[in-house]
């Protein structure tokens, strides 16, 4: 059987690999004629029913092009899909790539191929997904992209740099297969970082190409892109695929997604719609379902076959059994809600660290390097995304990957210039890996994070926790990793823990919580290479003291019966609120920068912001600190001193300024369009060479508004720029018909009857 490999994708390690494998494809091109053939043949043989001009062009990569998908509307959620399959001479390549816009460099196809497939030795089988997220070389971020960038808040903005992929990835036996195993992953390139819808798209179309092919998937695009909406934040939205349909809502600034009024209205509305097509007296006439609350998108419902006479001569038990299978098929047909489209499972994410939530925090807050070991990419990809966004809603600014491998391009810059030179700090980035050679690589990295893949594991090591003893003279040499007293854990008895508080000994987690020696690590340290504990490893002093009530509420008695759901739930308030905390002062010191109203005069240039002064910053938190907001205690001011030096802060500045700069253009603008010609610009005391620079200046203006893609005008409703450009339009026309000569209006006249056309 002969496999087509698509171009450049291949296994290497040095420049001379390189080259060789370079010569094999070489070769390989050469025979594409009769392998595509052959390829042809044997597609049709083995699937009858699938279209085999439509397999056969895709086989040949020189006579036609891989797919011509239009994705006119589909483009704006997904940048392309991507099969990735396991050669026996090139290692991972890319199989098919569509549609024709996806566009991507050899080294990301590079990335992409290795990224696609676990770099692990797991030998598990069945389908596994997960994520990551690579740089991408692109232009200018389109004018969708731009306008979705203004409306949602910081942490889901589109980064014009970067891509993430969603992965199922297959493994099954396969005797036909010299190796044993048929290997193949099935990717979803997008801008959006939607962690958990397209987790969830990916599985249902990877398990209907595995099923059914090629064929099957483009027909799939082809509806996705006639019937999914555009993604617009702050709207709920029907996404049909395949055989369900998918309910999501992208949050804007400041609310809260699925909030409980909007489950409420929503239950009513289901419950409603299922009664009106219960009772209904027409069951030969099709029914539809009108989801959700902001648009009118029709689902067919299919209805019972049954006519009116052969119902009613069908005895009381027919007539209830068709009413519980029309129920049923109408609960099928229920849009299945995710309610946090960019969100994980964060509870069993940290379920190893939840002793150091608060600590972790710190760390993601302070753009600190963390490296998160693993076996499997499913967790670890995960337990990164959890970290990144437990300072929701402040976006990370620094790179992370929620998985890495050796063969990344990026790899000798990452790993070795930070393992070679003790002086030398590993990169602020947050990084997840599972070659167990990165344990050699990244032991001087400050904070590093072992997880478990196997979760049934952690649940029988967490019900028999063991603790070290550990006896300490000073209590002030501590590690992080230690616990207080009086944390109460479950595995522990009363009476034990009374035994424990009478001996001067501190209790070590070995599983959860493992102990770090508190010595300095040299180059030759190789303390992590042969640990295998799960836990965090670091020897960071949080500047915060702990709070111990979520502690108490995530590991008390009744937790192991609430559901991930409601953890999550305790998680997701706790760090938000403690990140809003922190964002309170600088909120308001940030504002106190900002013009007043009686600043924006028409015949002036608009006000400007403020520089910000971080000296003065901090003298204003003794008074409007996080302690009015916050009861825990700590060195807050070290830790807003820290802050104000890394990425996070810088992002956050750059952004709040350009939010503020927008709106203070967009009151400019409104200042100019309700001004009073006479009063505001005095035109009775202007020369005529002065009357001639302001309308130019409205000139210019008006040519700015009619533009779409500006930075500035793009968070202004459409409607009310419009308002803007007629007023300001007709006070141009006034002045130039008052107030200039005539030869100055023959000269200003074309180019106000092109701007009116």
């Amino acid at each position: 059987m002969s496999i087509t490999i698509s171009s450049g994708l291949h296994r290497s390690h040095s420049d001379r690999d390189l080259l060789l494998n370079e010569r094999r494809l070489t070769r390989a091109r050469l025979n594409s004629s009769s392998s595509s053939s052959n390829l042809a043949s044997l597609s049709s043989s083995s699937n009858v029913h699938s279209n085999t001009t439509t397999v056969s062009s895709y086989s040949t990569s020189s006579s036609s092009t891989p797919a011509c998908l239009p994705w006119d509307r589909l483009q704006k959620w997904l940048y392309g899909i991507a099969i990735v399959t396991f050669d026996l001479e090139l290692g991972q390549s890319i199989e098919y790539l569509l549609p024709n816009h996806c566009k991507l460099t050899d080294k990301e196809k590079l990335n992409l191929s290795y990224l696609s497939f676990p770099d692990t030795n797991s030998t598990c089988l069945g389908d596994f997904q997960y994520h990551f997220r690579i740089n991408h070389e692109s232009f200018n971020l389109t004018t969708d992209y731009q306008y979705y960038n203004s409306i949602v808040p910081s942490a889901l903005q589109v980064d014009n740099n970067s891509l993430f992929g969603f992965v199922n990835f297959r493994q099954i036996h396969d005797k036909t297969i010299k190796r044993g195993f048929f290997q193949k992953s099935f990717v979803i390139l997008s801008k959006l970082p939607f962690i958990s819808l397209f987790l969830n798209i990916v599985n249902q179309l990877a398990i209907n190409y595995f099923e059914y092919g090629l064929t099957s998937l483009e027909t799939c695009c082809h509806s996705m892109d006639c019937q999914w909406p555009e993604p617009e934040p702050g709207k709920t939205l029907l996404l049909p695929l395949l055989d369900s349909v998918l309910q999501v809502r992208i949050p804007t600034h400041g609310d809260k997604p699925f909030s409980s009024s909007d489950l409420i209205q929503f239950r009513s509305i289901v419950n409603e719609t299922m009664t009106t097509n219960i009772n209904s007296n027409n069951p030969n006439q099709n029914q539809s379902f009108k989801f959700p609350l902001d648009d009118d998108i029709e689902i067919d419902m299919p209805t019972s076959n049954l006519s009116e006479h052969e119902i009613t001569n069908n005895n009381n038990t027919t007539v209830e059994s068709v009413t519980k299978n029309e129920q049923q098929r109408q609960q099928q047909q229920l849009p299945c809600l995710i309610p946090f489209v960019y969100d994980v499972n964060t509870y069993q994410s940290l379920s190893c660290v939840l002793t150091h939530i608060q600590l972790l925090w710190e760390l993601v807050l302070l753009n600190e390097p963390i490296a998160i070991l693993g076996k499997f990419p499913t967790k670890c990809s995960q337990t990164v995304q959890a970290l990144v966004h437990i300072i929701w809603p402040l976006r990370y600014a620094n790179d992370y990957r929620p998985f890495f491998t050796i063969h990344n391009s990026e790899f000798h810059e990452i790993t070795f210039n930070s393992s070679k030179k003790s002086s030398l700090s590993p990169p602020k980035i947050i990084l997840g890996v599972t070659n167990p050679f990165f344990a050699k690589l990244l032991h001087q990295w400050p904070h590093i994070i072992r997880v478990d893949d196997d979760d049934q594991q952690q649940k029988s090591i967490k019900k028999r926790e063991n603790f070290l003893l550990v006896e300490h003279d000073d209590e002030d040499n501590l590690s992080v990793n230690e616990l207080d007293d009086d944390i109460e854990l479950s595995s522990l008895s009363s009476s034990s823990s009374l035994q424990m508080e009478k001996k001067i000994q501190k209790k070590i987690s070995t599983t959860s919580k493992p102990y770090k020696p508190a010595y300095t690590l040299n180059t030759n340290s190789s303390h992590l290479i042969f640990v295998t504990k799960i836990g965090l490893y670091t020897k960071y002093k949080p500047y915060l003291q702990r709070d111990k009530i979520i502690l108490k509420k995530l590991r008390s008695t009744n937790s192991q019966q609430r559901p991930d759901t409601v953890q999550n739930a305790f998680l997701r308030r706790f760090f938000l609120e403690l990140t809003q905390s922190f964002i309170i002062p600088l909120e308001r010191y940030f504002s106190s920068l900002l013009p007043l109203r009686k600043y924006y005069h028409a015949n002036r240039e608009p006000p400007i912001i403020k520089k910000f002064d971080n000296e003065e910053f901090l003298k204003t938190l003794d008074q409007y600190g996080p302690q009015l907001t916050s009861g825990l205690k700590g060195d807050w001011k070290e830790l807003y001193k820290h802050f104000l030096t890394t990425p996070n802060f810088h992002f956050w500045l750059l952004n709040r300024e350009q939010e503020a700069n927008a709106k203070i253009y967009s009151l400019y603008i409104e200042t100019i369009a309700y001004c009073r010609l006479e009063q505001d610009f005095n035109l009775s005391q202007l020369k005529e060479i002065q009357i001639i620079d302001l309308v130019i200046k409205l000139k210019d203006l008006i040519q700015h508004l009619e533009t779409k893609n500006d930075d500035l005008l793009i968070r202004i409703d459409q409607n009310v720029k419009n308002d803007y450009l007629e007023r300001i339009k007709l006070k141009m026309k006034l002045i130039v018909e008052e107030k200039l000569s005539d030869d100055m209006k023959t000269l200003f006249h074309k180019p106000m009857s092109l701007s009116s056309s």
